[in-house]
């Protein structure tokens, strides 16, 4: 049994969380970085006492639900999802057991704020509110739960030859320079999630220190610092995506300035979170000095790191390698080399590793 949760974990829950991967980075972004617990705890009162919001927050719930349950129809109707359609002739309480892991992984967003809301409404003495919407819940979970056997007992549709689009988004055609990112978002889209989320995570913490004034500009030095090597496993994936699935054309001779473009247009998109992060703690900073030089250091740190992978030849010497430029950063920025000059250092190393017509 064991089993066939892992199985329907990685059919159901990972193609759900990759298919709107943007949308949960977007409500990561919005509810994690631009708003505080103490906000939270003014929305969640809100919700509680204004019975128009509450139920604004149910409607959220319920699309949510919709659109779980449709995505989750439309793959067992797919020809590679048609196997599973051997789960329909299980036992209701087995079938249950299963369906229960996998309805609780894609609804997590709405468990964790229905338990965090329960906590205020609670805390302030309502309890109506909460019981409802756990109900809700319940109801929701039921309702998937039983369609989905219902449509998984059925007999297999015939099937039908179906028209390939001619036209749409997904069929223009990408430029080269972003291949990278839409090879991350289709084959690795947890491991760009994972490092995103745990990214911005360390820098609020890093600027929140900032912030009290015990500390100065080193300390958000220090902390772009630990950002970039927390890119460390993107940057190995787009080493051995482009030795791969790229070698064709790296092999191909390119002037310099082709190589920069390309290496900045692959690699910025990838730094977003970071970017947009430092735009937003603006007000914080002194000045557009501080600004300009963070921004600066975040992305010739990450190229500089990107050209240390891709130059050490031998696996096994890469985490040494690693641990050497980390702690030498580290000490220029705690005898207080200015960010400029770090990000001159970084940027000679990488345009160094590229300056032949040879060379990635």
């Amino acid at each position: 049994m064991t089993e066939m949760k892992n199985l329907f974990i990685k059919a159901f829950v990972a193609p759900f969380y990759k298919a709107f991967f943007g949308f949960f980075v977007v409500v990561y972004i919005v509810l994690g970085l631009f708003m505080d617990i103490s906000q939270h705890i003014l929305i969640g009162e809100r919700i509680s006492k204004n019975p128009m919001v509450f139920f604004a927050l149910i409607l959220a719930f319920l699309i949510f639900g919709w659109l779980q349950f449709r995505f989750h129809i439309k793959l067992i109707q797919g020809p590679k999802y048609r196997v599973f359609h051997q789960f329909g002739l299980f036992k209701p309480i087995d079938f249950s057991s299963i369906e229960f892991i996998v309805w609780v992984c894609n609804h997590l967003l709405l468990l964790i704020y229905a338990s965090f809301f329960t906590w205020i409404a609670l805390k302030n003495g309502y309890w109506f509110q909460p019981s409802l919407l756990w109900f809700l819940l319940a109801g929701m979970y039921y309702t998937h739960k039983s369609l989905l056997f219902t449509r998984l007992s059925r007999a297999l549709p015939d099937q039908k030859s179906t028209v390939l689009k001619r036209y749409g988004l997904n069929h223009l055609p990408i430029k080269r320079a972003y291949w990278l990112i839409v090879h991350l978002k289709e084959n690795r889209p947890l491991l760009l999630f994972a490092c995103k989320v745990l990214l911005l995570v360390l820098l609020k913490l890093f600027s929140y220190s900032y912030s009290t004034g015990a500390y100065d500009e080193r300390w958000l030095q220090f902390g772009l610092l630990c950002a970039a090597f927390i890119n460390f496993p993107i940057w190995l994936e787009k080493k051995d995506f482009e030795q791969e699935k790229l070698a064709y054309f790296l092999n191909l001779p390119r002037p310099f300035p082709g190589k920069v473009r390309d290496h900045l247009y692959s690699s910025l998109p990838i730094l977003t979170p970071e970017l947009l992060y430092l735009t937003i703690q603006y007000p914080d900073l002194s000045g557009v000095v501080q600004f300009f030089s963070l921004v600066l250091l975040i992305i010739s740190l990450n190229l500089g790191l990107y050209t240390l992978i891709n130059s050490t030849k031998a696996a096994s010497d890469l985490p040494r390698n690693a641990i050497i430029s980390f702690f030498s950063l580290f000490v220029l920025i705690i005898f207080g080399f200015p960010a400029l000059v770090i990000s001159a250092l970084a940027l000679v190393v990488f345009f160094k590793s590229i300056h032949s017509d040879y060379n990635q």
